[in-house]
């Protein structure tokens, strides 16, 4: 709780600043805390309309999926004329979420009657219509694009001082799954921190914490189980199964497979043969 109300605090921040309704959503889109808390009355109008909330939401995912797609702040203008834009939030070099702003309107003089005659459509009355679309906020294109890059600078304070602690994203939860799905790739400790953006120590104590055992105890585990399903399902050299599944050399992989199933790779594939 404590930390969700830090968190309110820089997206009120932020709100005053720059006019833009702020929020923050989770990997899987979800809106975590926002500020103001509801939508603008024009969002809110033309959304009681099914197909337009929808369209909103398919707009919005799709920013979201650039974003994590290339790392970067996104800006787009939604179906009815308004800026919003999206930030990526990390979390030891693992997305955790994004932060949002938007609801907005350049000054340009056509900005309004633009989104007067999309929205008329949708929203039979008119004077309701009217009122919502002068209460949205309006901003030049210099001061959002402005705003924008503040916006970049609090998804990184909001990074580097863990407000957005999403405990299933942990960096010991992305090196276990990094490895699972690249162990019989060269793998290493600096490798493993040059992806994940933290020092030896931290990703060691936290793995080491999590798991109660050491990164090279995983990966040699993940390794191993994939050596002994080949062995016993396959027809393959020991020699290429020790390369298909990451180990050094075959020798290596021999010594690691003995004193962990107390066979060789040989005795093992032949004690399975035997049985079957």
């Amino acid at each position: 709780m404590e930390q969700k109300m830090e968190l309110l605090s820089v997206l009120k921040e932020l709100h005053n600043i720059s006019g833009f309704r702020i929020s923050v959503h989770g990997t899987d889109f979800s809106e975590i805390v926002s500020y103001p808390p509801d939508l603008t009355e024009f969002c809110r109008l033309v959304q009681e309309d099914k197909n337009v909330r929808r369209s909103c939401e398919a707009e919005d995912e799709n920013a979201f999926e650039i974003v994590k797609r290339t790392g970067e702040v996104y800006v787009y203008q939604c179906h009815f004329g308004l800026y919003e834009a999206v930030a990526p939030l990390y979390d030891f070099g693992v997305l955790t979420g994004y932060l949002m702003m938007g609801q907005i309107l350049d000054t340009a003089t056509n900005s309004t009657a633009y989104v007067m005659q999309k929205a008329c459509f949708h929203i039979s009355d008119q004077e309701a219509l009217l009122k919502a679309v002068q209460a949205i906020p309006l901003s030049s294109k210099d001061k959002i694009l402005s705003c924008i890059a503040i916006m970049n600078i609090c998804a990184e304070y909001i990074t580097l001082s863990d407000r957005l602690n999403l405990t299933e994203r942990t960096l010991a939860h992305a090196v276990k799954k990094y490895i699972s799905q690249n162990y019989a790739s060269k793998i290493s400790i600096d490798l493993l921190c040059e992806h994940f953006f933290c020092s030896r120590s931290t990703l060691i104590n936290h793995f080491k914490r999590v798991y109660h055992k050491t990164v090279n105890q995983y990966l040699n585990e993940v390794r191993l189980e994939h050596a002994a399903s080949l062995l016993l399902h396959s027809n393959r050299p020991i020699y290429e199964i020790s390369e298909q599944c990451g180990f050094s050399s075959q020798n290596y992989f021999s010594k690691l497979f003995l004193k962990n199933y107390r066979l060789t790779p040989s005795q093992y594939r032949f004690q399975s043969e035997e049985l079957e």
